[in-house]
This record gives structure tokens, C-alpha cells and sequence, in this order.
């Protein structure tokens, strides 16, 4: 199996994993201490830790294919290798995500929806503001909200970083 398959796959599921049990974990200390941080923005600081995972996974594809290619690793070969494990990471991910959403805690999306509408409530907002906010919310929460955020996130600020990443990781012309 090419380094990239192997790498993506482990970040995917490093990344997956890491964002299920990391909001599951620090939700529930949050709410068991009343540290009064906002489950979305528990959500967040989550996923930019996958972003993290997902970086290093790259870097690690783009080493291991160079290491296979005798220590000669062109841009274009570069490239290939990072987004591999972006799009893998990103199946993964949105699958993590599916699996949470319906059967890990299939009361997610009602639970963040609730929150969100405390959230905007307290921040004094009129009535009609809410109704009108409460309509991204909901789809953001929703099972496919969350799938396509997944798919969507990796899969784009993988590349950013692969595009990056391959200009220091590609084989220095002598």
C-alpha cells in the first residue's frame, strides 16, 4: 500500500476519532464544572485540532513517498501524496461524523440547536433575528450539516496545506 493510502487512513481516523471523544469529553466537563464555554465553541476548537492532525499527516505522506522515491520528491509528487490523505482524511471524518450524529449521540444536533437558540436569546437578540439565525443553525447542526462540513473543511484547507507544505518538501534542484 503507497505511504499516502497508509498516512491517510490513520489520520483519518486519528482526526476522527480525536474530534468525537475530544467534544464528548470536554462538553461533559464543561458541563459538569459550569465552566460556561459554549458547546459550538468546544465544537471548534475540536475540529482546528483535526486541521492539526490532518497537517501532520500530510507532512508525514509527503516524507514517506519521498523516503519510497529515493529521497527525490518533485511538487507535483508532493501534491499527490497531500491531498490523497486530505480527501481520505475527509471520507473518514464525515463518516466520524455520521456515526456521532445518528448513533454515538444521535440527540447532537437537537442538543447543539438548543444551545445555540439559548446562546443568541441571551445575547439580546430580538425574536425575529433569532427565528431568521435559527435557520443556518439548524442546518449546521443537522446530520448532513455536520457530514458536509467535514467533507468540505478537510478537503479544502488539506489542500491549502498541501500546496504549502509541497513547496518545503519537494527534492531541492542542485
Amino acid at each position: 500500500m503507497k505511504p499516502a493510502y497508509k498516512t491517510g487512513i490513520k489520520t483519518g481516523l486519528a482526526a476522527g476519532i480525536f474530534a468525537i471523544s475530544c467534544f464528548s469529553l470536554f462538553n461533559w466537563l464543561n458541563t459538569k464544572n459550569g465552566w460556561g464555554i459554549q458547546p459550538a465553541t468546544i465544537r471548534g476548537i475540536s475540529g482546528l485540532v483535526t486541521i492539526l492532525i490532518q497537517g501532520v499527516g500530510i507532512y508525514f505522506s509527503m516524507s514517506g513517498t519521498k523516503t519510497v522515491q529515493s529521497g527525490s520528491l518533485s511538487y507535483g509528487a508532493a501534491f499527490k501524496a497531500g491531498f490523497t490523505v486530505a480527501v481520505i482524511t475527509a471520507l473518514i471524518t464525515a463518516f466520524c461524523a455520521l456515526v456521532f450524529c445518528t448513533v454515538i449521540n444521535p440527540g447532537y444536533s437537537d442538543y447543539m440547536i438548543n444551545e445555540a437558540h439559548k446562546d443568541l436569546a441571551a445575547s439580546g437578540e430580538s425574536v425575529k433575528q433569532i427565528a431568521q439565525d435559527m435557520v443556518a443553525v439548524r442546518w449546521e447542526f443537522s446530520v448532513g450539516g455536520q457530514v458536509t462540513a467535514a467533507l468540505v473543511a478537510q478537503t479544502f484547507i488539506g489542500t491549502i496545506i498541501t500546496l504549502i507544505l509541497g513547496i518545503f518538501m519537494k527534492s531541492k534542484r542542485s
